[in-house]
């Protein structure tokens, strides 16, 4: 992929989440896509419940943290449909792991992220 490219994936397909459950992505490998440092996610959500999503790095593939830096790409989101942007730091491999934060009532997510 060259610069200026965008690539998309579906990272969450109507997972359905339960009260303070969560669900986390396979991990992606950023390497190939050659990012330039702009990422989104559209979001759309069905349910009662009240979600955050949070992002993941790694740099060697197997272990992956929270980062020091802001993790969340949202919180508090309801019922809707939704684009964010993020600025991540710099990883070769990210997950993505959406939580139901209202710990009473389940919510699907569907789940798109971008990155240029």
């Amino acid at each position: 992929m060259g610069e200026g490219t965008i690539y998309t994936e579906k990272v969450f397909d109507a997972v359905t989440i339960a009260a303070s459950g969560s669900s986390t992505t396979d991990a992606i490998d950023l390497g190939a896509k050659r990012p330039g440092g702009k990422y989104s996610i559209q979001i759309v959500m069905t349910g009662s419940g009240t979600a955050k999503l949070e992002w993941l790095g790694s740099n060697d593939g197997s272990t992956f943290s929270v980062p020091v830096t802001l993790s969340e790409v949202f919180t508090g989101f309801t019922a809707g449909n939704a684009i964010y942007t993020y600025a991540p730091i710099l990883t070769r491999y990210i997950k993505l792991k959406a939580t139901e934060t209202g710990t009473s009532d389940s919510v699907t997510i569907t789940a798109t992220l971008m990155v240029q």
